[in-house]
């Protein structure tokens, strides 16, 4: 007998199944075997880093115009921010 790659992932896909997408096996039979393809998803992914990374893409695009400009204009920018953090610490 053989033991699979089924064999060892069966087991942490039962344990960690609420973190995980059910998973989709299909059967199809090739010459000589049936070969089995499962896919699996991470729900934490599809649930919270998707949904982070568009929203800090959509602060970032936002910002966006503030970088195109001069030196002069990125220095002023981190002069009134340093002004504004020294004003904020006293």
């Amino acid at each position: 007998m053989q033991d699979t790659a089924e064999g060892f992932g069966q087991p942490i896909r039962h344990i960690f199944g609420c973190f995980l997408r059910h998973s989709t096996r299909a059967a199809f039979t090739v010459r000589p075997g049936t070969r089995y393809r499962v896919i699996v998803g991470d729900r934490i992914w599809q649930g919270l880093y998707l949904p982070l990374g568009a929203l800090v893409q959509r602060v970032a695009d936002a910002f966006a115009w503030l970088q195109q400009g001069r030196i002069s204009t990125y220095l002023l920018y981190s002069f009134i921010t340093l002004i504004g953090l020294l004003a904020l610490m006293l």
